[in-house]
């Protein structure tokens, strides 16, 4: 046995051993050949509510089951925040090495990463135009981590590193780019594999499926569940589904599922550029959620190009709750403006171009104008937009499609190579969206000027009819 699949039986072991029950009829296998790490694969046929693995609350990595949070005190982790509190308790879980309460666990955990986080300039250079650049922000979270992360593990040194003599100045190194670095990887593995974890005691009421609503699920702690994090992803193939229950989290299938298939969480509805930057990966099933997003800032750009951008519109609505730092225009099937551009932005669009008694009127009486009733301005106006973002990129629709543009998981192409593939699937997307709001605005406004021109020949017709009084 490789140390590869030495460190997976240990992993199970330790896991069985903290009182976790793991199902005979699955295993965890190694799938690099798929570039998919670990994941877990049936080896019997499996009923839909049959439970996979359940693991007790105390098994989870979190603020409240480290010795950290005895250590420190609360008022700190409370000012950290539930996603830097985390960090730090894995940074010292981590240190810590083989005498962690979770050892095995990091053992399996990946130390290597294909996040946007990780890439090099010339591989981002790919992405250009996709606004998912904005959303790496390493340098902000190099600073964040300074700021806040460091002074904790200096004020702290004695127990973050306990029985070193040298516990001070490792404290003092944690601000080397060697020691960012690794937090980085802390928040990698975060952002890729930790839960929003209910408490056992929390008076928020979950569906009949396990979830609570996304206001409440922001305010939820956060932990890494050992065994769930295995579980790969798949939007059309997620086949089980994590349950928070009093003392346990339990993995249940969902469908019946057959021996030998892989057992599948899902992301969610996470465009392919989200799941790029999370998880590192991108896969057409994930195409159906792809975005692509329209910059407050263009289009405040092109209003004032186009003389009518107004500082007292805006700041009404801003007032409404219609400003935001950008906008989304997804897929929708069949493909309309209505479904697929976000309403926000046709509602920001018509107040700009609204005359001003119109803008007196919807303020006085505090109204917006309706999205569903777009004018014909509007859609040129946004289709000028649309046009302005496509600009935005390196290359068109065209160049990319000439090649070939499938993501080679499992052939010999190098990382870089693998990439740039990602990179490409991206920014198609993000031009497909583009591309077939272009064309659905062109129809609305052809079909608009064809009713106008009926509308103006019904009229002269009605008005030039026989027996009817002519104008002077």
């Amino acid at each position: 046995m490789d140390s590869f699949n030495e460190a997976s039986q240990a992993f199970l072991a330790w896991l069985r051993g903290t009182g976790a029950e793991v199902s005979d009829k699955i295993e965890l296998k190694d799938l690099r050949n798929l570039q998919a790490g670990r994941g877990v694969v049936a080896t019997q046929d499996i009923q839909e509510d049959e439970l996979l693995f359940r693991v007790p609350r105390s098994a989870l990595l979190t603020v409240d089951n480290s010795i950290l949070a005895s250590e420190i005190p609360k008022a700190t982790f409370d000012h950290l925040g539930p996603w830097l509190s985390l960090i730090l308790v894995m940074l010292y879980e981590h240190i810590n090495g083989a005498t962690s309460n979770w050892a095995p666990y990091f053992n399996i955990l990946p130390s290597e990463f294909n996040t946007l986080m990780f890439w090099e300039d010339d591989e981002l250079a790919e992405l250009q135009g996709s606004l998912v650049l904005q959303k790496i922000g390493r340098a902000s979270a190099d600073e964040n981590f300074k700021k806040e992360l460091v002074p904790v593990i200096k004020e702290f040194a004695g127990v973050f590193f306990s029985g070193d003599e040298r516990a001070k100045e490792r404290a003092e190194e944690m601000a080397s780019p060697q020691n960012l670095m690794l937090m980085h990887k802390m928040a990698s593995l975060i952002m890729a594999y930790a839960f929003d974890v209910e408490p056992a005691n929390s008076s928020k009421v979950a569906d009949e499926e396990g979830y609570v609503s996304e206001d409440e699920d922001e305010a939820l702690p956060k932990g890494m569940v050992p065994m769930a994090d295995m579980l790969n992803a798949d939007a059309d193939r997620n086949n089980a589904l994590l349950f928070y229950e009093e003392e346990f989290l339990s993995m249940k299938a969902t469908v019946p599922i057959k021996a030998g298939d892989e057992i599948f969480n899902d992301y969610g509805p996470l465009p392919r550029s989200d799941l790029l930057r999370r998880y590192g990966y991108v896969t057409d099933n994930y195409a159906q959620y792809d975005v692509v997003e329209i910059p407050f800032d263009l289009l405040t750009h092109l209003a004032t190009e186009q003389k009518i951008f107004a500082q007292d519109r805006l700041e009404y609505l801003d007032e409404q709750g219609v400003i935001d730092s950008g906008y989304d225009i997804c897929a929708s099937d069949p493909y309309t403006i209505q479904e697929s551009v976000s309403p926000e932005l046709i509602v920001l669009i018509e107040t700009l171009l609204v005359p001003a008694d119109e803008f007196e009127r919807l303020k006085r009486k505090e109204k917006l104008p309706k999205p569903e009733k777009m004018t014909t301005k509007a859609a040129e106006l946004l289709l000028q937009l649309v046009q302005a973002r496509t600009s935005q990129y390196a290359t068109t629709l065209e160049e990319d499609t000439r090649t070939d543009a499938d993501v080679n998981m499992e052939g010999n192409d190098t990382l870089k190579e693998r990439r740039f593939a990602m990179a490409k699937a991206v920014r198609i997307g993000e031009k497909v969206l583009l591309r077939k709001a272009e064309h659905a605005l062109r129809q609305f406004i052809q079909d608009k000027s064809m009713e106008s021109g009926a509308n103006k020949r019904q009229a002269f017709e009605e008005e030039a009819r026989p027996g009817k009084k002519q104008r002077s």
